[in-house]
């Protein structure tokens, strides 16, 4: 693979991995979690993004398409995104900017080029980069050859896993990445089959990575997956595994973009937690006694 398909390369993360880092988010991914809050990251190809708000009624982009899959209804474009997912050549003809592509093919040096701005607060903070997505690891060729260059530079790489591994890459990870991020996405097949349309156990990522630090990322919903059985489950893998090294709980929070696109995923909006229950996961921690689980970037004291 020549180039990779990204979607944000994003700078001065400091939630993806130890230090200050720059994380390079891929397209394409396997899973269809209805809470993603990357939407944009699942089609694994280049899609049409239109943002109705910038739109000025000018009918532009209706008269290109001859109002197939476009109406115009109170001065505006509404666009029909199951029929235009992949019109990116409207994203010329709309003087407002109003269309724009989520996607963008570069190539290792390009890459390079942007992560190697930050090379000192890497070396100052314990930083690095990490790989995420989507699922990074489906475009593993490409990262490949840009992971090498990397370690040129001799910097930490991490590796954001799902845990969703159909086509076995991970073994081909080992010799490059030095820390792996593995989503916890629920303790019950049925929660997966119902809002992931997987089955995933994460002992199976978990023993080829018992050689490797792993970070445990869980997404918490509140009455979705937030379970005793979700506590236990933690507990017993910390237990388990001491390559374990952190638990973070990421809180779901609603992400509305204005950005319209077509979602491959059946998206929902769940409650937030409020201080409460938040106080509450901490306590189901602390009585299982689970070693360095943070929450927020605070690290929860059992």
């Amino acid at each position: 693979m020549t180039k990779g398909l990204i979607f944000d390369i994003q700078r001065f993360s400091v939630n993806d991995g130890p230090g200050i880092r720059t994380t390079v988010f891929f397209k394409g991914c396997g899973l269809r979690c209805a809470w993603c809050h990357n939407p944009e990251s699942i089609a694994s190809y280049r899609q049409l993004s239109y943002d109705p708000t910038r739109c000025d009624g000018c009918r532009k982009c209706f008269d290109h398409v001859n109002g197939t899959g476009i109406s115009m209804i109170n001065n505006k474009a509404e666009v029909d995104m199951n029929i235009h997912d992949q019109s990116v050549d409207l994203v010329s003809v709309c003087p407002q900017g109003c269309f724009s592509v989520l996607g963008e093919e570069k190539s290792v040096d390009e890459i390079v080029s942007i992560i190697l701005k930050d090379i000192d607060y890497y070396r100052e903070s314990g930083g690095g980069v990490t790989f995420s997505g989507g699922e990074a690891l489906n475009q593993w060729s490409f990262i490949e050859p840009l992971a090498k260059k990397l370690k040129e530079y001799h910097l930490h790489l991490t590796l954001d896993i799902s845990g969703y591994d159909p086509g076995g890459l991970l073994p081909k990870t080992f010799d490059l990445i030095d820390l792996y991020l593995l989503d916890i996405k629920a303790a019950k097949d049925e929660i997966y089959q119902k809002y992931i349309r997987q089955t995933l156990d994460p002992k199976v990522m978990l023993e080829l990575l018992r050689n490797k630090p792993v970070i445990l990322r869980v997404p918490l919903i509140e009455d979705i997956n937030d379970d005793s059985a979700l506590f236990d489950m933690l507990a017993n893998l910390v237990n388990e595994y001491d390559n374990i090294i952190e638990t973070n709980l990421l809180s779901y929070h609603k992400l509305r973009k204005k950005q319209q696109f077509k979602l491959l995923n059946d998206r929902e909006f769940f409650t937030v937690a409020d201080f409460l229950k938040k106080e509450q996961w901490r306590n189901e921690i602390r009585i299982r006694q689970i070693r360095n689980v943070t929450m927020e970037n605070e690290l929860i004291f059992i």
